[in-house]
């Protein structure tokens, strides 16, 4: 066997134990699940840790911009709106959240 096909084998394989080594390797799978879904699901676990700071922050900036908007109504707009999309953004994550919860299970 040349080196090439032994790297595959070590790659392909749970666990290998070849005439070389003297022992066997295993590989762990850094998923750790065998289910798209479930991957889904941990991604979306995450982005709800990251998305909830950033609302919160969102929503202190877009106060920010109504409290120093003065008299210009344009700037008032623009605060609302940093605060509205921070909220319907939060509110699509969560959403997202329900429907991988729901084809999990359905699916598992």
């Amino acid at each position: 066997m040349n080196n090439f096909s032994l790297f595959i084998n070590k790659v392909a394989a749970q666990t290998y134990s070849g005439s070389t080594g003297g022992g066997s390797v295993t590989l762990q799978n850094p998923l750790g699940t065998n289910s798209f879904i479930q991957v889904i699901n941990n991604v979306l676990n995450y982005l709800i840790y990251i998305s909830i700071p950033i609302l919160a922050l969102m929503i202190l900036i877009g106060g920010f911009q109504i409290l120093t908007a003065r008299d210009n109504p344009e700037k008032v707009n623009k605060g609302k709106h940093t605060i509205t999309y921070s909220v319907v953004g939060f509110i699509i994550i969560l959403i997202s959240k329900g429907i991988a919860l729901i084809f999990l299970k359905i699916l598992g």
